[in-house]
């Protein structure tokens, strides 16, 4: 099974929340897509309106700046993609992971409720 982490933090590096949970069977690829998914959501109850993305995992990238692969892909992703609809401002990055600043977290989400932060 796979381990998820990740980490939500506001946009000068303080914590919102990091969690770690066992998610089952799923590929290293569906595995980072429901963490964005759970990270996206709390963002979303939050009431933040601006988030970014940070991932390692290339795919995960091109799932989610592709609008047109909805069409052709699974529930999960064309979730991810009405979430993201209810964001003011988003975007997603890919950033190898030897340059990934949070150590051993697959995906980090900065977000703002405001642009007054």
């Amino acid at each position: 099974g796979r381990l998820l982490s990740g980490v939500v933090c506001k946009q000068v590096g303080q914590w919102i929340v990091e969690y770690n949970w066992y998610l089952g069977f799923y590929s290293i690829f569906y595995a980072e897509l429901w963490g964005i998914l759970y990270d996206l959501t709390l963002i979303q109850r939050e009431g933040h309106k601006k988030v970014l993305i940070d991932t390692n995992n290339l795919k995960a990238v091109e799932a989610l700046q592709d609008v047109h692969l909805t069409k052709l892909t699974s529930v999960l992703i064309r979730r991810m993609h009405m979430t993201l609809q209810t964001i003011e401002q988003w975007e997603i990055k890919y950033i190898p992971r030897e340059r990934n600043q949070v150590a051993d977290q697959s995906t980090t989400m900065t977000s703002e409720r405001n642009s007054a932060m």
